[in-house]
């Protein structure tokens, strides 16, 4: 996951893509095709104008630990598929208000994270 734009809001169907908007302009509703092949890869410089204004191409994320209704989520922001930014971000969970791009999408990838089956 995903341009450093993306709002994820709720999985598209059963695909494993995400709905959402753009950080940019959260009320223009953002067309399924450009959700799949921009917003949720990310490295959509090229073929969006907003993405490519930005620094970062793509926020790549990785829990690290839950415990206690808190989740560290380690992140790296990309251009060109190298580290640009690197970070560890703590979550309380559940989260509330409006969330920049970066906590949403560590968000998402810490719910993603307790959905997968446990050995």
């Amino acid at each position: 996951m995903a341009c450093p734009l993306f709002l994820p809001s709720e999985r598209l169907g059963t695909t494993p893509y995400f709905d959402g908007r753009c950080a940019a302009d959260p009320l223009i509703a953002i067309p399924v095709d450009t959700l799949r092949n921009c917003c949720n890869p990310g490295y959509a410089r090229d073929t969006c104008e907003r993405a490519s204004q930005e620094e970062a191409d793509a926020f790549r994320f990785l829990v690290k630990s839950r415990s206690y209704g808190t989740a560290e989520v380690a992140w790296t922001a990309e251009r060109d598929h190298h580290p640009v930014a690197a970070g560890i971000i703590s979550l309380a969970e559940p989260g509330g208000g409006k969330a920049q791009p970066l906590e949403c999408q560590a968000r998402v990838c810490a719910d993603k994270a307790t959905m997968l089956p446990r050995p």
